[in-house]
């Protein structure tokens, strides 16, 4: 009976010590963080960015991290026929940011009615949509890429396709152009026009 019973205690005293072993490991892998580490690739100290339009060199450029479009461009070596009155020279520089300097039109003196019923005259581009619309009908490839979504290829697109096609009649008609969805025509109201 004295036998029976130191066995009892010595297997409740063993089978305590299981249940302490079994808990401090279930604990210690539950405390356990599995800690990631992502390195970065690639230089972070600069940034690239395509300069196009109206430059001698256009592609893609690699500056220092804080860099504004002023530099930029200036590496791409502007033509003479660039106008850069309307691009945010001052603004910084994020990579992958693509630059279109669009070329300088001519210019013409029309005479403009004023609030008195006399004619002023005043300079205004030739054969040009309102200001700040691009004229899918008459913009070149630099002008339609100036337009958000609309790169090299599709640029070339829309001038194959409205030299073969004729003029757009509507904004809507970009749809017929491979690659322009209706999305795409809804993002370029106000931006741009098939008036001249």
């Amino acid at each position: 009976m004295e036998l029976t019973r130191a066995r009892l205690i010595l297997l409740g005293v063993a089978a305590a010590i299981a249940v302490a072993v079994l808990t401090a490991v279930l604990r210690a892998e539950r405390s356990r963080e599995l800690v990631l580490q992502i390195e970065p690739v690639g230089d972070t100290n600069t940034l690239t960015v395509y300069v196009g339009g109206a430059v001698r060199a256009p592609g893609l450029y690699t500056l220092p991290r804080g860099s504004r479009v002023a530099e930029a461009i200036a590496q791409a070596d502007l033509l003479d026929e660039a106008d850069v009155a309307g691009l945010p020279m001052a603004d910084h520089l994020r990579d992958g940011q693509t630059l279109i300097v669009p070329e300088r039109r001519a210019m013409s003196s029309q005479p403009v009615a004023s609030g008195d019923g006399s004619a002023i005259t005043s300079a205004v581009p030739v054969g040009v949509a309102p200001p700040g619309l691009v004229n899918v009908n008459t913009a070149s490839q630099a002008e339609l890429e100036s337009l958000p979504g609309i790169g090299p290829v599709l640029a070339q697109r829309i001038i194959a396709y409205r030299t073969t096609h004729g003029p757009f009649a509507t904004l809507d008609d970009l749809e017929a152009v491979r690659g322009i969805s209706a999305r795409m025509v809804e993002s370029l109201r106000g931006l741009a026009t098939t008036e001249s």
